[in-house]
């Protein structure tokens, strides 16, 4: 058999079926050479062994030249998968909601992982296998990616250059190209749209129910100032900041606040506007908001009844957590050598953030839940913060002048007045409402400030602070992203669990545009013949 048969024969056939007796090899040759050259490799085998011993020496080379390089690539896969657990072990903050509350069997898991990449013949199937790992912790916020992420925003202390850009297109505010339009009211013969500049900002109407009267409709797709350009441009003239001037950390910053208060008085003025066309209760669509900014801590408490209580949160024992902790500190430790007031309100703060830094520096080794299921420490602080700073609750103007009082809590970086709409409030959510728009959902929810309409939510819970921690897979050079906080509710559960409407609307994937609106307005009509029979 010459060379090029050789070669054909290992290609097609040594990875399948391994090495075979002389007359099988010569019988599979057969199949793409004559008759005749069969004949006469069966014949040359018998008559002179060391040519057949030649031919099997030859054969088993191209077999291992072949298998060699995807041994080492499956090495490769099976180091990045090894290096993500290690990493998920290090500072992954749901971790251990996902042994125990959702009662996964991680070594069962890591063990079927293994085995698959083992197996993998080629770099997306192995790619495939990694992402069906992530994706099995259903966590909105672990994710893998293998493109090149988006270049970062810059950071707090670098200056932006304007080149070709107005300001606010420099430091990034701009009209998103794709956005969902969420539920579409306009569907509805008894819908009519608002046409005014706070329209264009969310678009908003009156919906008349007939005899369950008119409700007011709000759409929030993203929680996010740099969405809205035109408040932007309102507050660089507000602020008397020139078009030419390049911007700082401290620039961007009174921007994002003055912002981010304008945009509150277009949803504080679209809830008067409902007041005074007779409505009965608003309806905030969030169905398809993938989330936020901070920001998403003004609307609610603009659109609530009542004041909203902030339920706790944690964060992992990670040195990424020490600055944030350690700069809450000063700020409050600043304040008490001036002597500010309310002294035992930063005396107390002082105390956890102290105790929250010392936890934070102890060691938990959670990688043993690979292979045990079980945890032998917690990697989680508890006990310690809120989910908007070192308190529960502040009124609106508290602790002016004290450098702390965002530390103390963060809703007082915005300009907002409590209980200023008095109409009952209702939320849609369904599975595409995520991250920040949870917390909008829960926060109202928690404090009985409105009734969640839809569906289960998406279920991402917390993000990631200051950016996050940085995992990059050493071969791959996939990107991965974890959560480093937990957002708990009231009852204690874990908001990555979803959010869970007060009333479900028997949404089906089948259903129109028109189907999906129409159920939840018979609902909407239901519920407020009842309320107001």
């Amino acid at each position: 058999m010459g060379r090029t048969g050789l070669k054909s024969a290992a290609r097609t056939r040594c990875a399948r079926v391994g090495l075979r007796k002389p007359h099988m090899i010569a019988r599979h040759t057969n199949r793409m050479r004559s008759k005749a050259i069969h004949v006469k490799v069966r014949g040359l085998c018998q008559i002179l062994p060391i040519v057949c011993a030649g031919f099997f020496v030859a054969f088993i080379n191209v077999c291992a030249a072949q298998s060699a390089p995807a041994d080492v690539k499956r090495a490769a896969w099976s180091e990045d998968f090894r290096q993500l657990i290690n990493e998920m072990s290090s500072h992954y903050a749901n971790l251990e909601w996902a042994v125990e509350e959702r009662r996964m069997n991680l070594p069962a898991l890591r063990q079927e992982t293994e085995e698959k990449l083992r197996l993998a013949t080629n770099g997306d199937e192995a790619k495939g296998l990694l992402g069906r790992f992530v994706n099995s912790f259903g966590d909105g916020h672990l994710e893998i990616r293998s493109t090149k992420p988006a270049a970062r925003a810059p950071n707090s202390d670098a200056t932006t250059p304007l080149g070709k850009q107005t300001l606010c297109e420099a430091i990034g505010y701009r009209t998103p190209s794709k956005i969902s339009g969420g539920l579409d009211f306009s569907l509805l013969t008894g819908f009519v749209p608002f046409s005014d500049p706070d329209a264009a900002e969310f678009t908003s109407g009156i919906l008349d129910l007939g005899s369950g009267g008119k409700v007011g409709i709000i759409r929030i797709p993203l929680f996010d100032p740099r969405a809205h350009p035109n408040p932007c441009h309102a507050a660089i003239q507000e602020l008397g900041i020139p078009e030419t001037k390049e911007c700082d950390g401290q620039c961007r910053n009174r921007i994002e606040r003055a912002a981010g208060n304008l945009l509150g008085e277009v949803i504080a003025r679209l809830a008067n506007a409902f007041t005074e066309s007779g409505a009965r209760g608003i309806l905030v669509d969030i169905t398809h908001n993938g989330g936020g900014s901070d920001w998403v801590e003004l609307p609610p408490r603009i659109l609530s009844p009542v004041a909203l209580q902030e339920p706790r949160s944690a964060f992992i024992k990670h040195q990424h957590w020490i600055p944030q902790l350690e700069s809450r500190l000063q700020d409050i430790e600043t304040n008490l050598k001036a002597g500010a007031e309310p002294r035992s309100v930063l005396e107390e703060a002082k105390g956890r953030l102290i105790k929250a830094l010392a936890e934070t520096k102890q060691s938990c080794d959670r990688s043993g839940v690979w292979v045990t299921g079980r945890f032998t420490c917690s990697h989680l602080v508890k006990d310690v913060l809120y989910t908007a700073g070192m308190l529960p609750y502040a009124k609106p103007g508290s602790f002016a002048g004290l450098e702390s009082r965002i530390s103390l809590f963060h809703p007082l970086r915005w300009s907002y007045i409590e209980g200023r709409n008095r109409l009952p409030l209702f939320v849609a959510v369904d599975r595409e409402t995520w991250s920040a728009a949870e917390y909008f959902a829960a926060i109202l929810q928690d404090n009985k400030a409105a009734t969640l309409v839809g569906e289960l939510t998406g279920g991402a819970g917390c993000g990631y602070t200051n950016g996050g921690i940085s995992t990059v897979l050493t071969n791959s050079k996939a990107r991965v992203l974890m959560p480093d906080c937990v957002r708990l509710r009231r009852d204690g559960s874990n908001e990555v669990n979803g959010i869970t409407p007060d009333i479900l609307v028997p949404w089906a994937d089948r259903d129109t545009p028109f189907a999906k609106v129409n159920k939840l307005a018979f609902i909407l009509k239901t519920f407020l013949d009842r309320r107001f029979k």
